[in-house]
């Protein structure tokens, strides 16, 4: 088992590179090609304008899929993408936190 948390631990990581680029990506098209959105959700960024503000506002943009109203299928297709990337992210960190908070628990039966 001590083998696999390297293995996931770096698959999390890469998953959160992933998860900036394609932030930065979305953030891109909706100032290129839907400004008043983006405006509207606070002009999002991932460094400059980073706040709780901001980052709820691109969490509901993408969970609620509040794209489907601007007629973007590239930029769907990227927040559909997104919305199931974050989901399986958090599945997979919330298992590792459950995995690593009963590890005592497992040591100390054996």
């Amino acid at each position: 088992m001590e083998e696999v948390f390297p293995i996931a631990f770096g698959t999390l990581m890469v998953m959160v590179l992933v998860w900036f680029v394609l932030l930065k990506v979305i953030f891109k098209k909706l100032e290129r090609e839907h400004p008043e959105k983006y405006k509207q959700m606070g002009e999002p960024g991932l460094i400059w304008n980073n706040s709780m503000k901001t980052g709820f506002a691109t969490l509901k943009f993408i969970g609620l899929r509040e794209h489907t109203d601007l007629n973007n299928p590239a930029l769907s297709k990227l927040s559909d993408f997104a919305l199931v990337f974050f989901v399986v992210y958090t599945l997979i960190f919330f298992s590792m936190s459950f995995v690593i908070l009963n590890m005592p628990m497992q040591a100390a039966a054996i």
